[in-house]
């Protein structure tokens, strides 16, 4: 398990029964990507409570860290906070600065009316629950585990606020676009990636009727690294198979 790795569960029932898309997993992916960690799975569960805690016990340990998307509402089928702490042993306890958040978003969104006493379980958390990145609309943090909104609006914000505290060395992406089917680059393609174990070679078909025919990512946090095999790459194919480079 690195440091610079990450997970995703995404918790609900509405992504399950395609009454709602996910889109919080694709831009996660980017997002954490581009400041060098990398998100090693992507799993969606549906809102139930022991589905919570059996997904975040086993992905946070398979990744530096795991974020939640979804279930952190006011209503009956909001279980992530009472599932995590399962997850990690700990009581559900109200969070005293959060219950304050709450209800100064509410009076700031809502004067004069009256905060529902059901708003404030979305200040029950699991116990030594951190507050970070905005003070005004804080993300939740508890050992490893980052739980967040699944309304997409918020779980960006909420994400681009810490993110920066979890970055590691971006990686680096050099691109091959060839004008040969795959079929006749495959076996070239596995010697190179047997002979470069460190760097993550990728082979991507087209058929959109474009200018090429094959996409090779070659991407590693190693400048070095993508240089070489990308070096590798040219003296491997075949003659002008490779149309043109998007240099790292």
């Amino acid at each position: 398990m690195g440091a610079h790795t990450a997970a995703l569960v995404v918790i609900g029932s509405e992504v399950l029964s395609a009454k709602v898309e996910d889109e919080n997993g694709p831009w996660l992916a980017r997002t954490l990507r581009a400041r060098g960690v990398a998100l090693r799975s992507i799993t969606v569960i549906p809102d139930e409570l022991e589905a919570v805690a059996e997904a975040v016990d086993r992905e946070r340990r398979r990744a530096g860290w795991l974020f939640t998307s979804g279930g952190v509402g006011p209503t009956h089928d909001d279980l992530t906070l009472a599932g995590v702490a399962r997850a990690l042993g700990r009581p559900v306890v109200r969070h005293r600065t959060l219950e304050a958040v709450i209800r100064a978003i509410h009076g700031r969104h809502h004067p004069g009316e009256p905060l529902p006493e059901m708003a404030l379980r979305m200040a029950d958390v699991p116990e030594g629950t951190e507050l970070i990145g905005d003070p005004g609309y804080p993300t939740l943090l508890c050992e490893n585990v980052i739980m967040l909104p699944g309304v997409p609006r918020f779980f960006r914000y909420q994400v681009e606020r810490v993110v920066e505290l979890l970055s590691g060395t971006p990686f680096r992406l050099a691109i091959l676009y060839l004008g040969v089917r795959e079929e006749l680059v495959a076996a070239a393609l596995d010697a190179v990636a047997r002979a470069h174990p460190q760097v993550e070679i990728g082979s991507y078909p087209q058929f959109d009727g474009g200018d090429h025919l094959v996409r090779v990512t070659v991407e590693a946090r190693d400048l070095g690294a993508v240089r070489t095999t990308v070096a590798a790459l040219r003296s491997a194919l075949p003659p002008g198979a490779i149309l043109r480079e998007d240099e790292p």
